[in-house]
């Protein structure tokens, strides 16, 4: 579990929809910005999704959950503004129209931005009159005591026009320019790019993030688990015929345990609350379907990762900014193997019940299957 509720049943149940429409958007964007950036491999990652949202509110909140993710930016002003993170971008395609001709358009931008003027350069002819008229304007620049930031290039084969870019930057003395790549890229994309050696800098990331790209929901859900009678929890439980939609019963608490060697995550381990690990002794953990799936972890610490954030009503929990959020989630992601976090055929992270837990989710399962018998039979 992601969250934890315990209410009336009314209240729980009046929250259910904010809950899950908030959780599943934002952490749909979150993973998908993660996954992005890890393909950028340390590049600068920027979220440009805002006209592809799903709505005004899509567009702030999803990037804010981008920066979450990854993203180191956004050209999103109104959530850089909200959310006190950085804004980033740069003109468009009527600016450079709007003019007689694009190197009138680059000067005109340079002079309002001679800190930090990165051009667009594909309106017309990327290397034919983009680059060009850009290193121009850089010359400028540079004779006036300002360095360009670099060019942006929004269509095309990104390959080949940002290696020919590359050369032209270079040939004219612009070395430390940077080319910022942008068109329905995604994580795949970003792969490929780099693997036949495109020279990129820095990635402008909108439709593909903002929407979820190849997956366009994240299906988590909100189920009733227990039920309290008299100071005690009655575990509940929903059936189904998928046995992954078996949802587990009862009150929850998440464990990661972690190599103390290395301080790399082993697993996470899904017990009843009041549940408590000895570190001292050997753990068998085990895969909660196919149980034949076994690991015994010995050395080893064991973290809680469920923490009140509401009691009574009342916030008891840790703010933090949208910054730190992010500097917290990549620490985390960074106690995580490689193989656990690649894009194509990862490695499965282990998340298992305990012993007690999986008894009482077996017994219920029973229980449900004892009572179905006696009623058709």
């Amino acid at each position: 579990p992601l969250i934890r509720v315990k209410a009336n049943i009314i209240e729980a149940q009046l929250i259910e929809t904010a809950i899950l429409n908030t959780i599943n958007f934002q952490t749909l964007v979150a993973t998908k910005s993660s996954r992005i950036s890890f393909s950028a491999k340390g590049d600068l990652v920027m979220e440009f999704g805002l006209r592809r949202a799903q709505g005004r509110s899509a567009g702030v909140y999803g990037a804010k959950a981008a920066i979450i993710g990854g993203c180191s930016a956004t050209s999103n002003v109104l959530a850089a503004k909200k959310f006190d993170v950085p804004a980033i971008g740069t003109h468009s395609h009527s600016w450079i129209q709007s003019f007689d001709s694009e190197l009138e358009a680059f000067r005109a931008y340079a002079k309002i931005y001679p800190n930090n003027t990165l051009l667009l350069v594909d309106t017309y002819d990327t290397l034919a009159s983009g680059v060009p008229n850009a290193i121009t304007v850089f010359k400028e620049l540079r004779a006036s005591s300002h360095e360009p930031l670099g060019i942006r290039i929004d269509s095309g084969d990104l390959e080949y026009l940002t290696k020919q870019a590359r050369k032209m930057l270079d040939a004219a003395g612009f070395e430390s320019a940077k080319i910022t790549a942008s068109n329905d890229l995604d994580e795949y994309a970003i792969d490929q790019l780099k693997l036949f050696g495109a020279k990129i800098d820095s990635w402008g990331i909108g439709t593909r993030l903002i929407t979820g790209g190849d997956s366009s929901s994240l299906g988590g859900v909100y189920k009733l688990s227990g039920i309290e009678k008299d100071g005690e929890i009655i575990a509940k439980i929903k059936i189904s015929n998928d046995p992954r939609k078996i949802n587990n019963p009862g009150y929850k608490q998440v464990f990661r345990l972690y190599d103390k060697d290395n301080c790399m995550a082993l697993a996470d381990l899904i017990a009843l609350d009041g549940e408590s690990i000895d570190e001292s002794a050997p753990l068998e953990i085990f895969h909660p379907l196919y149980t034949y799936k076994r690991k015994i972890l010995t050395n080893f610490s064991a973290h809680k990762l469920l923490r009140p954030v509401f009691k009574e009503g009342k916030f008891v929990g840790v703010r933090r900014t949208v910054s730190e959020i992010a500097r917290f989630s990549k620490e985390q992601k960074s106690k995580f193997w490689l193989e656990h976090l690649r894009n194509v055929h990862p490695q499965s992270y282990k998340v298992d019940l305990s012993q007690k837990l999986w008894d009482i989710r077996k017994s219920l399962i029973n229980e449900c299957n004892l009572n179905l018998k006696e009623k058709y039979v």
